[in-house]
């Protein structure tokens, strides 16, 4: 698939199905354990029906390009500005999930013309609320700018590896289930590790700091308000990746947009049921 010098870099993407655009912006922070690269969602073929599923891997993400400068949230909004005048779409329906979740509002604020409609899953208007998390990631962010990848890399050893997968492995397991995907997923990602170069672990680790230097000071909680476009915001409640994020607050009496809280539900919500509420959103704004 192509994969087109958009801004400063150049940004993969895939595209399945004909109809009204949608754009998926996929989770992660890059680097390593992005979440995109590779695998197709399951979903893809049923949406394809009605809609042109448009796939990209961010910046510093999966096969898209690393770019050494310094990344913003601008940029990423840009980004799929740039996707989608590549594709000659006007707009788009665009749908983001977890950390895809920040940009895809991101991109509803400042785009407010080029999106149909605006879609949030498993996500949150701000980073984090832990200013001892926020703190780190400052702190090695600024060893990265300063002293450069090869210096953040190795302050893993002495300082430990910092960002939101420390914050949600913090949190209790509520079950041996839980306690064993969570190893196995832990397992999966050192056999990952373990296959890559040294030096591209090293190139991609920065790509992951700059990623969460575009996101470590950004929150979008005052502006929510300015949305106009039709938006679905789900959510799980015993979410521990964004957790207690104040959506119930956000999208009171706001009649263009649909909120829906799934009690119990942890981070990932795919199920068939929540398949089914965001396709017949997607086709009430087509």
């Amino acid at each position: 698939m192509p994969t087109p010098k958009i801004n400063d870099t150049t940004l993969y993407y895939e595209t399945y199905g004909a109809g009204s655009p949608l754009v998926f912006v996929h989770g992660g922070f890059g680097g390593l354990g992005t979440g995109a690269g590779g695998t197709t969602p399951a979903w893809v073929e049923r949406f394809g029906k009605d809609f042109e599923v448009i796939l990209y891997d961010r910046r510093s993400s999966g096969r898209s390009g690393y770019p050494e400068s310094p990344h913003s949230m601008e940029q990423f909004t840009g980004d799929i500005r740039g996707v989608l005048d590549h594709l000659g779409h006007d707009s788009a329906h665009i749908w983001g999930t977890s950390a895809g979740g920040h940009i895809a509002l991101a991109f509803g604020l400042e785009y407010p013309g080029a999106c149909t409609s605006l879609v949030i899953t498993d996500s949150a208007p701000w980073l984090s609320r832990d200013g001892e998390l926020l703190s780190k990631l400052r702190q090695r962010i600024e060893i990265l700018e300063t002293q450069g990848p090869m210096a953040a890399y190795e302050a893993r050893r002495e300082l430990g590896t910092v960002g939101l997968n420390l914050f949600a492995g913090s949190r209790p397991a509520r079950s041996d289930g839980d306690r064993e995907a969570r190893d196995s997923q832990a397992d999966a990602i050192r056999a990952q590790i373990a296959k890559i170069p040294r030096d591209e672990r090293i190139a991609k680790y920065a790509g992951e700091l700059r990623t969460y230097s575009a996101y470590v000071d950004w929150d979008a909680s005052a502006r929510f308000e300015e949305l106009s476009m039709p938006v679905l915001v789900l959510y799980g409640t015993e979410d521990s990746v964004f957790p207690n994020a104040p959506w119930d607050a956000l999208t009171r009496d706001r009649p263009n947009v649909t909120y829906h809280a799934f009690d119990g539900a942890e981070h990932g919500l795919m199920g068939p049921n929540v398949l089914d509420e965001i396709e017949a959103f997607l086709k009430r704004h087509a």
